[in-house]
């Protein structure tokens, strides 16, 4: 693309923030509770009104998409890792055509 620039160390510093993030919400996730919550956790009107199942499925809820966060980062840090590499690749092409063209010139 014309007018495009890019650059491989910036790029592949952005995969690995969004990596080291993809890690901060694996730990999230880890640390999400709600073992150990009974209905009797929270008392005879929480256990009426169901505190501790609705706890339980929050907590889920919320270890699931601290999960698929994690997973979407780790995917985007790949993506950028490939652009990377394809775009280090087309410059050393560049290159060797520019190198060819020389010799072809002398």
């Amino acid at each position: 693309m014309a007018g495009l620039r890019m650059d491989g160390v910036v790029v592949g510093e952005y995969a690995k923030t969004a990596e080291a993030a993809a890690g901060d919400l694996d730990a999230a996730a880890a640390d999400v509770g709600g073992e150990g919550v009974t209905s009797e956790s929270y008392g005879a009107l929480g256990a009426r009104l169901g505190l501790g199942e609705s706890y339980g499925r929050a907590a889920g809820a919320l270890r699931r998409q601290l999960t698929d966060g994690a997973e979407a980062l780790r995917s985007a840090a790949e993506a950028l890792r490939q652009v990377t590499v394809r775009h280090d690749g087309q410059d050393a092409d560049a290159a060797e055509l520019i190198e060819r063209a020389g010799r072809l010139d002398g």
